[in-house]
Parts: structure tokens; sequence; C-alpha cells
């Protein structure tokens, strides 16, 4: 446990450290300015009317998507929640066996040391 300790202290040493260094390299960088936009000469051109952009038409909403229902009718339906049903009843046996594996070996434990 002491092995796996001393290396999240490494750790966080280590990015401590990373840390403390990569704040001292920007402040010692200058911030960059950006220079300043000139304005653009005039021109003895007229002003040309910007064409107006075409719109698109709405897209068209698509249909659904299609149900197992739809396509196979009710039974379909019908026979994916049966099958639900019979993993749900298969699970709960499973787990009551268990509990009662469980409670007789404990049983069969407190019998023994008399």
């Amino acid at each position: 446990m002491g092995k796996q300790y001393r290396k999240i202290v490494k750790r966080r040493r280590r990015a401590a450290y990373l840390a403390r260094r990569k704040a001292a390299l920007q402040e010692g960088k200058p911030k960059a300015k950006k220079p300043a936009k000139s304005a653009p000469a005039r021109t003895s051109r007229k002003a040309v009317a910007k064409k107006a952009t075409a719109k698109v038409e709405a897209k068209e909403e698509l249909a659904e998507k299609a149900k197992a229902e739809d396509i196979l009718g009710a039974e379909a339906e019908e026979a994916q929640t049966v099958d639900e049903t019979e993993v749900a009843n298969e699970e709960a046996e499973e787990a009551k066996a268990a509990e009662e594996d469980a409670a007789d070996a404990e049983e069969s434990d407190a019998e023994e040391p008399e």
C-alpha cells in the first residue's frame, strides 16, 4: 500500500511542478498584440446592391420509424413481452435458489459445533 501512495504523491508533486513551470513561462512571454486594421481605401465605384440569398425550402418532415407492431402486427409485441417476463421469472427463481442454498449452509454450520 505504501508504494501505491508514494506513486500518488509523486504524481501530485509532478503536476504541481509542471503547473508552476507553465505559469512562469506564461508570465515571461509578452502578450502578442494584434495589429490594428487599417480602414479600406475609398474607391470611385458605385455600391452594388447585394443579391438576396435564396431561401432553402424547409425539408419535408420524414415519416416516423416503423415499429415491430406495425410490420408484424400485435402478435410480435405480445411475444416480446412474454419473452421478457420468462427471463425475469427465471432470474427470480435463480436468486431464490441462491438464497435458500446460503440459508441451508448457515443452518448446517450452526448444527456442526455441538
